[in-house]
């Protein structure tokens, strides 16, 4: 069925494509791209440096300082956060472990709240949240608080915090009509002209123009997909910082470096008194290492992470590369990717000899009334064999690369992530694709760049998160050659 679905797309362009009208279509198409990338970077949050002194406290939620200090993001640490400042203000109250085999805290409901104290719509529902789960007389373990940062209580949760930070002028959208408008315009215009590109010379037959035409539908896919990012930035209303908000940012992180001065990082929340809402801060703006193991609510967010690498501490942004071949061996994937190639380039010979009618000559003379579907199967079939043959190339190609280059960094582990966790697919296919193989991205963060590139290790060298280690890798296809921990501090989010 599918061969014959690109067989019968194929003929929707009865005549080969025009060079000039594709070139053009997709010179307006690469520039609509560029503009959008230089967008996304002109829109992105900003990093303030912290203010030269700390004030007294802002009036600001410990989630909301969450936001402010990670990218206008809300993390797993804004919820803790706002648990630990309702303790700390008497609503609810924090319990250590409960024997040496459990390490996790426990939390009840209070009834020591000042009086007058009024709870923002995003801590009522985390009153709510413990209140729900408190069914006895017995402290609830914090294991049973936990959510998941996909699920609906959560996005309840962020919607209600976005909401109080834009009600204070902290944050506004990225993206205005603007911004989006001439990209927008753009990709519709190379749209319109790849599409009247089609109407060329209509006496070459298909099979002798596969390549023109695999131009013309990759740019209309290209097109698409950009179009598709521009919708995207549109309707998802990401947020980025105001200039109120900067200001804030910078008091808050001036904050921060007080509180890591005062070593609020290891401080168990149990061990919080009414009234003293720094440690929820601390937490709020990921310095409370104890508190977030004592009390491990949500995952945390795969892409941003502080660090304390480097002169002082910082935000750094982590990536996950799933281009293709990634985290494979350099001879393994040349070697792969030359076979895939060669297999292509044979099949896509045979198919189109197969097309023209000069192979398999007895499948035409048994079959002379199914002649046009058995070339339009035998094109479409050449036409799939770009796919192992381009895959093949990159691969190759990127497996010589790596054969003898090798790049080093010493450093901490920020993330550790599996593949199924962070891969752009949906969670079935990804837990398809791994199936049993162990692998696991590793992002060490040596201090020389905000951002990070994870490497991907195999189980004989896979690092836990919060290990110190110095690791080996293949700089294009991120392959961990080597893996040597050099002292670790546990960090269980």
């Amino acid at each position: 069925m599918l061969i014959g679905m690109v067989a019968l797309g194929w003929d929707a362009v009865s005549a080969t494509p025009s060079s000039g009208g594709l070139v053009v279509g997709i010179l307006v198409l690469t520039i609509a791209a560029i503009g959008l990338w230089i967008a996304e970077r002109h829109v992105a949050p900003t990093r303030p440096l912290p203010a030269d002194r700390p004030g007294t406290l802002r009036r600001e939620a410990p989630a909301v300082v969450n936001m402010l200090t990670n990218d206008a993001t809300l993390t797993a640490s804004g919820f803790r956060a706002t648990v630990i400042d309702l303790a700390a203000r008497g609503w609810l109250r924090l319990l250590p472990p409960a024997d040496d085999d459990d390490d996790l805290g426990r939390v009840r409901p209070a009834a020591t709240a000042f009086e007058g104290d009024a709870l923002l719509p995003h801590e009522r529902l985390v009153l709510q949240h413990v209140m729900a789960r408190f069914t006895t007389d017995r402290a609830i373990p914090v294991r049973f608080l936990a959510v998941d940062i996909q699920g609906s209580w959560w996005r309840r949760f962020r919607s209600l915090v976005v909401d109080n930070a834009q009600q204070a002028g902290l944050f506004r959208r990225r993206w205005t009509a603007q911004l989006l408008a001439p990209p927008a315009v753009l990709v519709v215009l190379a749209g319109l002209i790849i599409w009247a590109a089609r109407d060329g010379d209509v006496d070459v037959a298909v099979v002798d123009s596969i390549e023109r035409r695999a131009w013309f539908f990759a740019a209309l896919l290209g097109a698409g997909a950009l179009g598709y990012r521009i919708v995207r930035h549109a309707v998802d209303h990401p947020l980025t910082h105001t200039e109120a908000g900067i200001i804030a940012t910078r008091e808050w992180l001036a904050v921060r470096q007080q509180l890591a001065e005062a070593d609020y990082g290891p401080m168990a929340p149990s061990a919080i008194e009414v009234g003293d809402r720094s440690l929820g801060y601390a937490a709020a703006m990921c310095l409370a290492d104890g508190a977030a193991a004592e009390m491990p609510l949500a995952r945390e967010d795969h892409y941003h992470a502080w660090s304390n690498v480097g002169q002082q501490a910082r935000l750094v942004r982590v990536k996950y590369p799933t281009r293709l071949g990634y985290g494979l061996h350099p001879i393994v994937a040349m070697v792969a990717g030359l076979v895939s190639a060669f297999v292509g380039l044979r099949l896509r010979r045979f198919f189109s000899d197969v097309a023209r009618g000069e192979a398999l000559e007895s499948v035409y003379e048994r079959f002379p009334e199914q002649d046009w579907l058995i070339a339009d199967v035998a094109t479409g079939l050449t036409v799939l064999t770009f796919l192992p043959i381009l895959a093949g190339v990159f691969v190759a190609i990127a497996g010589a690369a790596d054969v003898f280059s090798t790049v080093e960094r010493t450093g901490v582990v920020l993330r550790a992530r599996q593949p199924a966790e962070v891969a752009p697919l949906p969670r079935s296919i990804r837990k398809l694709i791994e199936r049993d193989r162990y692998t696991l991205f590793v992002a060490i963060d040596d201090g020389t760049s905000d951002t990070v590139v994870a490497w991907r290790a195999g189980e004989r060298n896979a690092i836990p998160q919060g290990a110190n280690a110095t690791v080996r890798a293949s700089p294009v296809l991120g392959y961990v050659r080597r893996a040597v921990p050099v002292g670790h501090i546990l960090i269980d989010d």
